[in-house]
């Protein structure tokens, strides 16, 4: 081989193609053509790379299944930051989430911090902020060798030196900022900034998820709540009209609902009739029969029915009245007593509503309970009417 001599090697993978067209290592390649035998070993260059991507998995491990074990919202939080001091070696951590509706960041969670640096102030003002919620990792060397820093003074009394932010992100929105703070300047590396973002991003599924469990769980506490108040009331009387009252006025009441009507059907079972209702004008209850809306006739098929948009709806017969009383929702379910059906109970609301299957679920429920009250009622007013004629 000629100083001159051209040696064709692959860009990616660093082996040499030899006379008769096949491929080797350079090591192999050259041990053949008489440069001795090699040794493997490690620089030391590699050794910190591997060893440091080594502790980054363990640790990333470590901490996701930490923060992954509750579905406890608040203990997520404290998980999280908690985690986030003793895998990284810092001084102090702290997660703020966005609130939607002030589009603040509010603090959620701290750890290894003063409450009086942690109630300090505002965030808003703070560039790293700023452009964390933009979805970059922002790290601040020495925030004591800032004269414009927001809160140097603060920063000082409390012994942080460096501070490293990290967007917390969701399906690429930004939901919160995690910060960590150390007692010494820290320089950190594009290793260091893709280990927390991968965290910051665990971090966020976590909290999603125990926020979903929390709000399944607070809805179903919710529902039972309803349910107590409604089957309380209903059954705190024998009196009909009592008893048809308390339904009309209770649901609305604990559904965040306009108003309520009931109609029940008459002896030979053809007609509805209006029994009770709340929240509406005598104008609208006025409007006109309304047996033959599809609507009706759909929940008399023992079908709950629920319209989004009553002013569109083909199924509602009085769609203009509806709009002038302000209705913009409906929900018609049928009352069933002893296996047979009563009439219909519905549901109005003054805002666009999706009754969702667990809500239809639920309101069914409850009407099956109105029903049997119904029912009940029904029977002591026969029984009075009775025992007044002997």
């Amino acid at each position: 081989m000629t100083e001159k001599s051209l040696i064709p090697i692959c860009s990616w993978c660093k082996k040499i193609r030899t006379e008769n067209m096949s491929w080797k290592s350079i090591d192999m390649y050259l041990a053949d053509i008489g440069f001795g035998v090699f040794t493997h070993g490690m620089c030391p260059d590699c050794a910190t790379k591997y060893f440091e991507k080594k502790v980054y998995l363990e640790s990333y491990q470590n901490i996701c299944r930490e923060i992954s074990s509750s579905l406890s919202l608040d203990e997520v939080l404290k998980l999280i930051v908690n985690n986030v001091v003793s895998v990284m070696n810092v001084k102090a951590s702290m997660l703020r989430l966005l609130n939607k509706n002030t589009n603040k960041l509010e603090v959620a969670a701290h750890y290894g911090l003063s409450e009086g640096y942690v109630n300090k102030g505002p965030v808003a003002a703070d560039a790293s902020i700023s452009d964390a919620l933009s979805g970059k990792a922002v790290s601040v060397y020495d925030i004591q060798s800032d004269a414009d820093a927001t809160y140097r003074k603060q920063a000082e009394e409390e012994g942080i030196r460096s501070i490293l932010s990290i967007p917390l992100r969701l399906h690429n929105e930004v939901m919160g900022v995690l910060r960590m703070y150390t007692a010494e300047p820290v320089k950190y590396t594009n290793e260091d900034l893709k280990f927390m973002a991968a965290i910051a991003d665990q971090a966020a599924i976590a909290i999603n998820n125990a926020s979903i469990f929390e709000k399944i769980v607070s809805k179903e506490k919710q529902y039972l709540r309803v349910f107590e108040e409604v089957t309380k009331a209903v059954s705190s009387t024998l009196d009909l009209d009592k008893v048809l009252n308390l339904i009309v006025k209770k649901l609305p009441a604990v559904m965040n609902l306009k108003a309520a009507t009931i109609r029940l059907l008459n002896k030979k079972g053809e007609k509805l009739r209006l029994v009770a209702a709340y929240g509406l004008s005598q104008e609208y209850l006025s409007r006109g029969p309304v047996d033959t809306e599809e609507n009706v006739r759909e929940a008399l098929q023992l079908r709950p029915v629920a319209i989004y948009d009553v002013a569109k709806d083909s199924r509602i017969k009085y769609q203009k009245e509806a709009e002038r009383e302000g209705i913009k929702s409906m929900l018609t379910l049928p009352i069933i007593a002893r296996g047979k059906l009563i009439g219909i109970i519905r549901l109005l609301t003054d805002e666009f509503r999706h009754f969702s299957d667990e809500e239809i679920r639920f309101t069914t429920s409850l009407a099956e309970v109105c029903g049997t009250a119904i029912d009940n009622a029904r029977l002591y007013d026969k029984l009075k009417k009775k025992e007044a004629g002997r």
